[in-house]
């Protein structure tokens, strides 16, 4: 009795800082996950709450991009630019990452090997390209305004293996759906083709908006993701990142859309908007600079010390990837190695291959 009060008394400021934050687990905080909380609006007034304060950042923050890019993210959902760096620069950066030799992450999804490396400060200073791409003052400012942070976001190497020799499991990354409840971006500069070869991105335009149908089906899915057991429809997901059918989309108007992409193309998503990642037709790889920036919808403004405090996130990322990394590798989740992307064949399909 006295060690679960102890818990309790830990657990409880936890929630609710958690309901005042970033937290979306129906399955691990009570309180997002009351069903009563939930009848009465909960998730509900979250959502619209977070997205008014998006869109109050974004206003002061207006100055730093375009007011065609402005139009066009808010309208789409997401922005698209072709031939984002010179043919030179991109040239190198290409090389430069396919010879990186760096900590790589593995995970399996579906029958794809998903590899990252997390490029902190210090990947950055081995690799000179990249850190000028990091620099860039075109993709700053653009990224600190998608954000409504206004700050750099995380940056990663990430590279697909599709249709690897693995057993097939459910892929998360396959079906359409809300990354969390409230506004925030991911990013991705091609260094390959994207084609139905390799696994197009998918975005629903206009999925982004907080329209009357988005919100009566927000308000259904909380409620669902609320129930236990048996009474817990199976296949979904209940994380707070929400999947979506086709019909439920045509039913909110929304229609998703491939976004086949050349080489040096930049995509820079709302992913609060339906996305996911396209079926790869055929054998083959992906690879992508991939940057991701989240933290706290429900604070008003944004830093106004954009370095200091992407490398503060860095640090505060960097840290939390470790225990990740030991919980995963120990469940067979992860693999991680040391040394260049595989393109031909993937480390962790080769050991379950031995295995077998």
């Amino acid at each position: 009795m006295w060690r679960s009060m102890v818990g309790l008394s830990w657990k409880v400021p936890k929630w609710i800082f958690e309901s005042l934050s970033w937290g979306k687990s129906f399955k691990n905080n009570p309180l997002l996950g009351n069903s009563f909380l939930n009848r009465c609006g909960l998730h509900v007034i979250r959502v619209i709450l977070a997205h008014l304060l998006f869109r109050f950042r974004l206003l002061l923050l207006s100055p730093l991009v375009s007011s065609e890019d402005r139009r066009e993210f808010i309208r789409n959902g997401y922005l698209l630019k072709k031939n984002f760096l010179s043919q030179a620069e991109f040239q190198r950066l290409t090389k430069e990452l396919i010879e990186l030799k760096a900590p790589v992450r593995e995970v399996i999804e579906g029958t794809t090997i998903t590899q990252r490396v997390f490029m902190d400060s210090t990947e950055r200073a081995k690799t000179p390209n990249f850190q000028r791409l990091y620099s860039h003052k075109g993709l700053d400012r653009l990224m600190r305004y998608c954000s409504s942070k206004n700050r750099p976001p995380l940056f990663y190497i990430e590279n697909l293996c599709n249709h690897a020799n693995v057993t097939p499991r459910p892929d998360p990354q396959r079906d359409l759906h809300a990354d969390t409840f409230h506004p925030c971006v991911k990013a991705w500069l091609y260094i390959d083709d994207s084609s139905d070869t390799n696994g197009s991105f998918v975005y629903v335009p206009g999925s982004h908006r907080l329209t009357w149908r988005r919100l009566k089906w927000e308000y259904r899915q909380s409620l669902e993701a609320c129930k236990k057991g048996a009474d817990r429809a199976p296949g979904r997901y209940w994380d707070g990142s929400f999947r979506v059918s086709t019909q439920e989309l045509a039913e909110m108007g929304f229609k998703a859309e491939k976004l086949s992409v050349p080489k040096n193309t930049l995509i820079i998503g709302n992913v609060y908007g339906f996305h996911c990642r396209g079926r790869a037709l055929q054998k083959s790889h992906r690879m992508t600079v991939w940057m991701q920036a989240r933290d706290n919808p429900f604070n008003p403004l944004f830093t106004p010390f954009p370095r200091s405090t992407a490398l503060l996130f860095e640090w505060i990322w960097k840290k939390a990837l470790m225990k990740i990394d030991s919980r995963k590798t120990e469940g067979g989740e992860q693999s991680n190695y040391f040394g260049t992307f595989n393109r031909a064949k993937s480390v962790m399909a080769s050991k379950i291959l031995e295995s077998e």
